[in-house]
């Protein structure tokens, strides 16, 4: 490894005190890290290590408790995992009002297919991750609307931060032919997975080509900038108790609507999303348009909310890398909103 690796490609890298030493002393000259202590690892699709560090020099603001996120160990994903969530940081996060983890250091690799992220550690400050299977209350449900809402009021079709060319169409990309054999996803919701729903939500066909239909339907709708995947377990709580959201990695180009839907879907049991969910995306509509967004039907926007809850269920149906009775509870929560909202139907 060169002195400076900007986006160093495996754990023992990132961890290294010369490395650390040389990405820190971009921004703090003089700064030496004398002692790295691995205070946590997190392994998922990507590598998360949460380190302390002893340093000399660099003056009083140095952060020395830090979190590094990247593909970083051999976790089945290819590293250009890393790009988007990574270019974000690099490039947009300082430019949209949504609230996120204070990053220090985000850059590729010099061939440009993989990347590495650091942050400030948000539970070292003070905060805390909200977990993925505690329900939110309505009340808490509005603070991720409100996030959404900024994101996609200020990353809207026609504004510069939209036309950003790195950002992929996510939903295009995983609808245009099958992540899995159909015989294969049918396997999985015919299991624990889809055994509190009702045989039609479990059609692996069915959600299938709900899927294909609904990125048809995207496709010639207005986009804006969509995090993707605002379940609960992607929210944290900062040392004032404000939320704000993590795990950039499917970033892309889409409809307002599968944030929304997904999001509600999932944070929410589904008796309080049937009975606070209308109040809720009126709430959501309201905000966006005060924000700078288009002022949306709410009509229109009742069909698109129901007819994007696909996407959320697919994501969760294809799931296998993440404890079983995490991806239970999303199908269980996410399959019940498309039965309910008849999603099928709206994107037939």
């Amino acid at each position: 490894m060169s002195a400076f690796d900007a986006a160093p490609t495996r754990l023992d890298e990132v961890v290294d005190p010369k490395w650390l030493t040389a990405m820190l002393a971009q921004r703090w000259p003089g700064v030496v890290v004398t002692r790295v202590e691995i205070v946590e690892t997190l392994v998922t699709m990507a590598t998360k290590v949460r380190v302390a560090l002893e340093i000399e020099g660099g003056g009083a603001d140095v952060p020395t408790a830090l979190c590094i996120k990247g593909v970083l160990t051999d976790t089945g994903a290819p590293p250009s995992a890393s790009i988007v969530e990574t270019l974000f940081y690099a490039q947009a996060a300082g430019t949209l009002g949504v609230r996120v983890p204070q990053p220090v250091h985000a850059s590729l690799n010099a061939a440009g297919d993989n990347g590495v992220l650091v942050m400030i550690d948000q539970i070292a400050a003070g905060g805390h991750f909200c977990t993925a299977l505690d329900p939110f209350s309505p009340d808490q449900a509005i603070d991720g609307l409100d996030q959404l809402a900024k994101l996609h009021a200020e990353a809207w079709a026609g504004t510069p931060m939209f036309g950003t060319l790195w950002i992929p169409r996510f939903l295009d990309r995983i609808s245009a032919a099958p992540i899995m054999p159909l015989s294969v996803l049918q396997d999985l919701l015919d299991g624990p997975r889809g055994a509190p729903l009702p045989p039609a939500i479990r059609s692996a066909e069915r959600l299938q080509q709900g899927l294909e239909r609904l990125a048809a339907q995207v496709r010639t709708r207005p986009n804006c900038l969509v995090h993707g995947d605002a379940h609960a377990g992607n929210v944290f709580r900062d040392a004032q108790s404000r939320l704000g959201l993590v795990d950039w990695q499917i970033l892309q180009k889409g409809e307002w609507a599968q944030d929304v839907a997904y999001h509600l879907a999932a944070v929410l049991t589904p008796e309080d999303r049937r009975a606070h969910e209308r109040h809720l995306l009126e709430h959501y509509l309201r905000r966006v348009a005060m924000l700078g967004g288009p002022i949306i039907d709410a009509n229109e926007a009742w069909t698109r909310y129901r007819a994007a809850m696909v996407y959320g269920y697919f994501l969760w149906a294809i799931t296998r890398k993440v404890d079983p009775d995490i991806i239970h509870e999303f199908v269980r929560r996410l399959g019940l909103a498309v039965d309910d909202l008849d999603s099928f139907s709206v994107v037939a």
